[in-house]
């Protein structure tokens, strides 16, 4: 094995990578900064560069955007539609579209991520629900993925010689009185432009990890359909919504 330690963007990354046979392409910048967009969208085309002969793509559940009159689940053929305020969205539904001009291409939409590694700011914010759960629709359609469901299924999908889309996701999803029922928490509804306005104010505060840019993702439901991943390449998660919830705010086991 071969390590090489590079920024996406680098020539270096793109040497590395050249002529091989999957490509896994897991790189992205989730949090929103001055370089968000070189990074995803730039950095996507600089490995794309080195013409692997596949890839795997790790795209996101945001790319179909949370929005009001969204189908309960969202599948593999229903519009992207990412909320304009989330950079993030648009940037993976933009990479999408470079890798599939690229080369064959498995693109995975995956629901939020929790585990012992996910992203601490991810995880801070699953924590932040054991004191208020945010709401600005009715149905949010929340949806939590344990990280070695989410491995297992991008490696299926290279192993595999995939090709087409596919979204991973448990078959349950989560409104805010389910939230707020496993984390303890307390339900706060609001207009969805003050649930903006107060995020991005936290954000600039420093108080939460994300602004405007995730709190729209609270405007509609966002609840993925994956029995396509169940059929194509025989995956299916392990464990709910639930109980990854559950797990992550340390109020496991779910009754």
């Amino acid at each position: 094995m071969v390590h090489t330690r590079a920024d996406i963007r680098d020539g270096a990354a793109r040497r590395a990578l050249e002529g091989v046979d999957v490509l896994w392409h897991l790189g992205a910048q989730v949090w929103r900064g001055r370089d968000q967009e070189s990074v995803n969208v730039g950095g996507t085309a600089n490995v794309l560069a080195g013409r692997p002969a596949r890839v795997v793509l790790a795209s996101s559940a945001a790319v179909y955007g949370a929005h009001p009159d969204n189908p309960v689940p969202l599948r593999e053929a229903d519009a992207a539609r990412p909320n304009h305020e989330c950079a993030y969205a648009r940037q993976k539904l933009a990479s999408e579209g470079l890798a599939r001009d690229a080369a064959p291409t498995a693109v995975v939409r995956v629901a939020a991520v929790l585990g012992p590694h996910a992203d601490p700011r991810v995880a801070r914010a699953a924590r932040g629900y054991r004191v208020v759960v945010p709401a600005a629709h009715s149905r949010l359609g929340l949806q939590f993925l344990d990280e070695q469901d989410a491995a297992r299924g991008l490696l299926e999908a290279g192993m595999r010689a995939a090709t087409g889309t596919w979204n991973l996701a448990p078959p349950d999803w989560l409104d805010a009185p389910d939230v707020a029922a496993i984390t303890g928490g307390r339900v706060l509804r609001l207009p969805l432009r003050a649930l903006m306005a107060c995020s991005e104010a936290a954000y600039r505060a420093r108080l939460l990890p994300f602004g405007a840019d995730r709190a729209c993702l609270l405007s509609g439901p966002l609840a993925l359909d994956a029995s396509a991943a169940r059929e194509d390449l025989g995956w299916a998660s392990t464990q709910s919504s639930a109980e990854v919830l559950a797990r992550a705010v340390g109020r496991y086991p779910v009754r």
